[in-house]
């Protein structure tokens, strides 16, 4: 496992706001424009597709630091990043040590290049708007908020003014407070090659083409969840779980169903909560982990979301009764799974 210099877990703290009291933002530029007011104008969606674009296409490694905020606590995490065009990105995530190959738009990857389906959604459920200068990781980044019906910011995102990936990204609650953040401490970019061409579909892509047999095979699922979640992702992934992602454009939610009765005795770590009459257990600080047992299966949820977004999207999944003398019969390794999509470990 290596281990990051003291000096680069502090400046990352300093920088999403852990030191001296919570998140705070990077500094706008004194010449920052407010938000376009013409209600119809997404006038930041196409600096946000060109920057999740880059972050597929273009070469660069560095160090990113992601943390999410829930009513327990905090859970955070260092991720060294390397994104090689045609090969794709490879994240190794500290405390865990793990490394794996990610799509930088899921949380494993963290979320810093949305794809074209989830830019898509966010269109339809927020205005997106350019809003100006700033300055991150000792960058120079273009200003993009997204914004609810309301005019509140459900989001904010630096984008690396030289054609570089997002450099930073905030989400934020109706009450305006920070819940989910991701930044770079530092980041090195490769030179682009001459005559590079990247089409739309470098920043992902629609991922449905398994539902039809799944549903032919009895499998139902909702097309979409509470707060805007639509179903962008549905597929076989090894060994033996059934993925569904859903995104409201900003928040992923992602649902792995498998065949088999929760073994309670392998939740080590976790904790039983009771919501509604079912018990649903949860390992994390900030909520974005969850598990449960239903109708004869399991149902593991990761989310980087909000933490109202994630209780009412788990509320919304089944939870049939289960018998107690089922409940210790069968466990399938809820703690590797999450450890494939999970950046914190």
């Amino acid at each position: 496992m290596i281990r990051l210099p003291a000096t680069v877990i502090l400046a990352a703290m300093l920088l999403l706001g852990l030191v001296a009291g919570g998140p705070a933002y990077a500094v706008r530029s004194p010449h920052a424009a407010p938000p376009d007011d013409v209600e119809s104008e997404d006038t930041g969606l196409h600096l946000l597709r060109e920057a999740a674009v880059a972050g597929r296409s273009r070469g660069y490694s560095g160090t990113q630091y992601v943390t999410a905020w829930g009513a327990s606590g905090a859970t955070s995490a260092v991720l060294e990043v390397r994104n090689v065009p045609g090969k794709g990105l490879t994240v190794r995530a500290e405390p865990s040590g793990s490394v794996r190959t990610a799509d930088p738009g899921t949380p494993a990857g963290g979320m810093s290049s949305p794809s074209e389906v989830m830019l898509e959604v966010l269109a339809r459920n927020y205005r997106v708007v350019a809003a100006g200068e700033g300055f991150t990781c000792g960058r120079p980044a273009r200003l993009v908020d997204v914004l609810r019906a309301d005019g509140t910011t459900a989001a904010r995102y630096w984008l690396d003014e030289s054609g570089g990936p997002v450099l930073r990204r905030e989400l934020m609650d109706a009450e305006g407070r920070v819940v989910s953040a991701g930044a770079f401490v530092d980041l090195t970019l490769d030179p682009v090659a001459r005559g590079t061409a990247v089409s739309v579909m470098a920043a992902g892509g629609l991922d449905l083409a398994e539902l039809p047999r799944l549903e032919s095979e009895g499998r139902r699922f909702p097309r979409a969840l509470p707060g805007r979640l639509e179903l962008f992702a549905a597929h076989d992934t090894p060994p033996g779980y059934v993925y569904l992602g859903y995104s409201d454009g900003l928040s992923v939610v992602s649902v792995f169903i498998q065949s088999g009765m929760l073994d309670e005795e392998r939740l080590r770590g976790w904790h039983a909560e009771q919501r509604e009459g079912h018990t649903i257990w949860v390992r994390d600080p900030a909520g974005q982990e969850t598990i449960w047992a239903s109708g004869g299966h399991v149902y593991t949820v990761f989310a980087d979301a909000p933490a109202d977004m994630v209780d009412a999207a788990v509320a919304a999944l089944p939870h049939e009764p289960v018998p107690d003398d089922l409940w210790t019969r069968l466990g399938r390794g809820a703690s590797r799974l999450l450890s494939w999509v999970n950046p914190f470990g």
